[in-house]
């Protein structure tokens, strides 16, 4: 009898680890692992214009053909555990079912960033059994503020919707997070979103610092306006009420103020343990090897128009090749790619990377930059 896609999968993501391990020690080139989180964008629509995202520069109205979408996915998908089916997206303006129907015939579970303005009861149902993760895009407990980031969204109706979810979330043993970008209109309002979060039932919240991807960029971010004491004291304030309301928050600024808060009791066991494992594995491997981007070991993103990209970010000048001309397995070790894994590996990063939080945040890449010399990368594939 052949074996379940669960069953399968088991012993190809055991393995697919050990190879992403032996990638990083060996400071290979070419890449045996294959990435296991996977952003994809069947369309970049979006029914709100945030202001902070490049929705609000006027972007044009992308979408992958359904049929090529299905023949490149059939090449990423059997490697991965997660899928995020949005490109600065709404997810849920896509097929939904058409994507329950590839996570369910590749054993996937998806990860969403939602709005909450479209998710109503009949959609979650729909949804649910694929789903391992939603997180919820909240900046502000405040109406004014949150509708003025948020364009085109009515706070009452998010927070109803997201009301309406939660408990059928927890039934359906999906996580649930919310996530808050911080810029210059919102980044006092942090303390009370924490109350906000705990009272709709929420264990879990990310703080990310404002990235620059769009025009709006230098009227919304915090450097040059707040200065660091007044943002240390809200920090202060966030991790008094986080103790408070028993709340985890992942704090993604720069340092000092980067880190983890954490009051929950362990995680019960996940609907999706191979992506937990999976997770688990990283954070290891993320302390192994500080300098070289968490989120480029395990991570592609594939955007409407067929560029791939080895973050979420998906800067013009990391595009490592484009799936509507060559293969995926191509493009993943391609030219591009390799010299992408050089520069991390010799710490000559690229422009767009030598500021980015996700990767300089972290107290453990100040730390091994200081005390590691740098050492070349080798092309060897043992």
């Amino acid at each position: 009898m052949a074996d379940s896609p669960v069953q399968s999968k088991i012993p190809r993501e055991s393995e697919n680890v050990l190879r992403l391990a032996e990638d990083l020690s060996h400071q290979r080139l070419r890449w045996v692992s294959r990435p296991t989180e996977i952003e994809f964008g069947f369309n970049n629509h979006c029914n709100l214009v945030c202001i902070m995202c490049h929705q609000s520069d006027g972007i044009p109205l992308k979408e992958m053909p359904a049929p090529k979408a299905r023949e490149v996915l059939a090449d990423i998908l059997p490697h991965a555990l997660h899928l995020t089916p949005s490109d600065a997206s709404e997810p849920l303006m896509n097929d939904l079912d058409e994507i329950c129907r590839l996570c369910e015939e590749h054993n996937v579970q998806m990860l969403l960033y939602c709005n909450a303005t479209l998710l109503d009861v009949a959609t979650f149902e729909k949804i649910a059994p694929y789903t391992h993760r939603i997180w919820f895009s909240v900046d502000s407990a405040d109406k004014a503020t949150f509708e003025k980031l948020r364009a085109g969204s009515v706070f009452e109706e998010c927070i109803e919707n997201i009301r309406a979810v939660m408990p059928r979330a927890k039934a359906a043993g999906i996580e649930v997070g919310f996530n808050a970008v911080v810029m210059e209109p919102n980044w006092d309002h942090m303390p009370d979103l924490v109350d906000l979060v705990a009272d709709l039932g929420g264990e879990q919240m990310s703080m990310q610092e404002l990235l620059p991807n769009s025009t709006g960029y230098d009227a919304l971010k915090i450097e040059g306006k707040v200065d660091d004491e007044a943002f240390g004291l809200m920090v202060d304030l966030v991790r008094q009420r986080a103790a408070a309301r028993q709340i985890d928050v992942s704090l993604r600024f720069h340092q000092p103020f980067s880190g983890e808060i954490q009051h929950r009791p362990t995680q019960q066991a996940s609907k999706a343990p191979l992506a937990m494992i999976r997770e688990l594995h990283m954070d290891s491997l993320a302390e192994m090897h500080p300098t070289f981007c968490a989120m480029a070991m395990n991570y592609a993103k594939v955007t409407p128009d067929g560029e791939v990209y080895p973050c979420c970010r998906g800067p013009e000048e990391l595009s490592m090749g484009n799936v509507l001309k060559e293969s995926f397995g191509d493009i993943w070790n391609g030219k591009k790619f390799q010299e992408f894994r050089r520069q991390m590996f010799e710490r000559d990063y690229a422009p767009v990377c030598r500021d980015c939080v996700v990767l300089t945040g972290p107290e453990r890449f100040h730390k091994a930059c200081a005390d590691q010399p740098k050492e070349p990368a080798t092309s060897d594939e043992s």
